[in-house]
């Protein structure tokens, strides 16, 4: 049974400073132990140069990084292995919108012949920001995979730390929402995972009500922050106070981890390690496995991992079918 794991790390390696990962310190035993056949990691903070075999070269698994272009080290990174045994991706892309290019070509991905796309890449008409394109793909946020029976889109999303970034954060979620839009309507299924950086609604945040107080707001104005309301409308059975967006009339993705356990609460993924609260569990849900309505069934079980420790967030994972069915016929992951 195929597995999907995915882990905002805060650094490729700092796992290894916990059990049971120090215990062997290689990724080799730290995927065994996660029991996954595809991993996403966010928030890797390492440069390109900073890359080592033991990263890179682990036996029956294939890596596909997107590091930051031109901030420095410490920041931002995304990388997906693949266990080569079980799902075997047919094509590869790194950002959002298509405007970088393959490992040593100077073609952007989006300007490959047809067949060699993945495909789904947002127009200007889409967007909700005037931020440039490669700007947006240039921080080491997203890495793309297609297999036969669905896409695979692994993210790292900006967080909300500065009224600064609002801009790009919001030019990034809005990408991200067209390219997955786009997905669908071009009839390809879809997985979405990673961090997020938003809570969906009041379950996913512990004392809100505290919150919302202290900042002199209603849950109206809590649900309609833009970050919020756009990751909603992307949602079935997202929480939309009054009209919808313009292109965003139909949900496209179900929160798997949420169809499992609809009413649990304390379902949280990340903590604020300075103040400690991950003992008391006073945390968010910011991580993310989401997918389209088309492959909804194929999973049998979703949860996350908070006993694993080894970062501020802790990994969310979904447990694919053995077998699954695309238009009534049997479909590999390989």
């Amino acid at each position: 049974m195929p597995r999907i794991t995915t882990w905002n790390v805060n650094g490729i390696r700092n796992p290894f400073g916990y059990q049971p990962w120090r215990e062997k310190r290689t990724f080799e035993a730290m995927f065994d132990i996660l029991e996954a056949d595809i991993i996403i990691f966010q928030e890797t903070k390492i440069q390109r140069k900073d890359l080592k075999d033991d990263m890179v070269l682990i036996p029956g698994w294939d890596v596909y990084f997107s590091l930051p272009k031109y901030k420095k080290a410490g920041y931002s990174g995304v990388v997906i292995y693949t266990r080569n045994a079980t799902c075997c991706p047919i094509r590869a892309e790194e950002g959002i919108f298509g405007v970088l290019c393959p490992p040593d070509s100077s073609t952007k991905f989006r300007d490959l012949p047809k067949e060699q796309q993945i495909g789904g890449y947002p127009t200007a008409e889409q967007l909700s920001s005037d931020i440039d394109e490669a700007t947006l793909d240039s921080e080491g946020r997203c890495v793309i995979l297609e297999f036969p029976a669905f896409v695979l889109i692994g993210t790292y999303s900006p967080a909300n730390r500065d009224e600064s970034r609002q801009e790009f954060r919001l030019g990034y979620l809005s990408a991200l929402d067209a390219r997955v839009r786009n997905l669908v309507a071009a009839g390809k299924q879809v997985i979405l995972t990673g961090d997020l950086n938003v809570s969906r609604s009041e379950i996913d945040t512990i004392n809100l009500s505290e919150q919302l107080r202290k900042e002199d707001m209603t849950m109206d104005d809590w649900m309609a922050i833009p970050s919020r309301r756009l990751f909603n409308q992307l949602l079935f059975e997202g929480q939309v106070r009054g009209d919808r967006d313009p292109g965003r009339e139909q949900p496209v993705l179900w929160d798997i981890c949420r169809c499992f356990h609809p009413d649990r609460k304390g379902m949280f993924t990340c903590w604020d390690t300075k103040r400690n609260t991950r003992p008391a569990n006073n945390g968010a849900r910011i991580d993310y496995l989401l997918c389209s309505a088309g492959i909804k069934d194929w999973f049998i079980d979703s949860n996350i991992q908070e006993g694993l420790h080894g970062s501020d967030h802790c990994p969310v994972y979904g447990t694919l079918g053995d077998t699954v069915k695309v238009d009534g016929q049997g479909c590999p992951y390989t």
